[in-house]
């Protein structure tokens, strides 16, 4: 009878977690609204065997004249949709996320006091809880890292934690980096990202903020950067080289020893560079497509129900 009323279509729908099915079920009752209070006074309705029994009266009572009930079930979906949206984030396995979990979970709590008109009494009890346990089991000095290290988020205008996520990248290269000579060159480093000076200044670089992911976008800016490599940790049993060793040394550089170039040589210059190594310099069509937060219009992947 149910399904004549919803065109088919189940109340219940199955999640990856219980919070999700909780979710979706609330807002598949909220969509059906109109339709499942149209069931419960039709004909088809009180003429059957459920519209007799006690549990039958009691859910046709709850839709047909409980406000309480609705009004409940749209304070959870507006509360539960922005935390379902972070989880269907972290739930993807195409794009590594690390780098904009942090920023999502603050969008999701500034979007939950808007939907709640701002007021404290209402959103409170609320962000208590997410950040209870955003402290406790979820929050890692690698959040902040991760959004410092994304130059889409961190270079954005509007972003307004750019203290929080710095003072968070510190307390990371503490624990990650006990050398303090080496922690000063690293941010040294650091200060040039911060500030987007040298290669992060460049009129390239600032273009491909939007387009490259952040790995990719920081290591074309650094190549030239200190690695903070550990010669103790490096097996000695593999093939490495700590450094490329130099063509000429500077006392061996003088023009008496340098000798006019072959013939050979004047023949190879002749011919036609080769430029097909070059190519793997520029970003191809996928890395320039690279826009994680697209998430508008009919392509919105937290559209639940149509």
């Amino acid at each position: 009878m149910r399904k004549d009323f919803t065109n088919g279509r189940d109340l219940c729908r199955p999640g990856v977690t219980r919070f999700a099915t909780n979710f979706l079920s609330l807002q598949c009752l909220l969509n059906f609204k109109k339709e499942l209070r149209q069931m419960f006074t039709s004909d088809k309705w009180l003429g059957s065997r459920y519209a007799k029994c006690n549990v039958g009266k009691e859910v046709a009572k709850i839709l047909l004249e409980d406000r309480e009930f609705w009004s409940n079930c749209q304070l959870m979906v507006k509360v539960s949709e922005p935390l379902v949206r972070v989880f269907r984030l972290t739930d993807g396995d195409e794009k590594p996320v690390i780098g904009y979990l942090y920023e999502a979970m603050d969008k999701a709590k500034v979007t939950i006091k808007v939907r709640l008109n701002n007021r404290l009494s209402l959103y409170g009890l609320y962000l208590r809880v997410i950040d209870a346990r955003w402290d406790r089991q979820l929050h890692s000095p690698l959040h902040p890292v991760g959004c410092f290290f994304n130059p889409r988020i961190y270079f954005r205008p509007s972003f307004m934690k750019k203290k929080e996520v710095a003072r968070g990248m510190i307390q990371a290269l503490t624990v990650l980096v006990p050398d303090e000579h080496l922690q000063d060159q690293i941010s040294a480093q650091i200060e040039e990202y911060k500030q987007a000076t040298g290669d992060f200044n460049m009129p390239l670089a600032i273009r491909q903020r939007d387009k490259l992911p952040p790995v990719s976008w920081i290591i074309r800016r650094t190549k030239d950067a200190l690695d903070p490599i550990s010669l103790e940790n490096i097996d000695v049993l593999d093939d490495w080289v700590s450094e490329e060793p130099s063509l000429l040394d500077e006392e061996d550089i003088a023009w008496e020893i340098i000798e006019p170039p072959s013939l050979e040589a004047l023949t190879l210059d002749d011919q036609e560079p080769n430029f097909d190594d070059a190519a793997d310099d520029f970003p191809n069509e996928n890395e320039s497509q690279y826009d994680y937060w697209d998430i508008g219009g009919h392509n919105d992947p937290y559209v639940y129900v149509e």
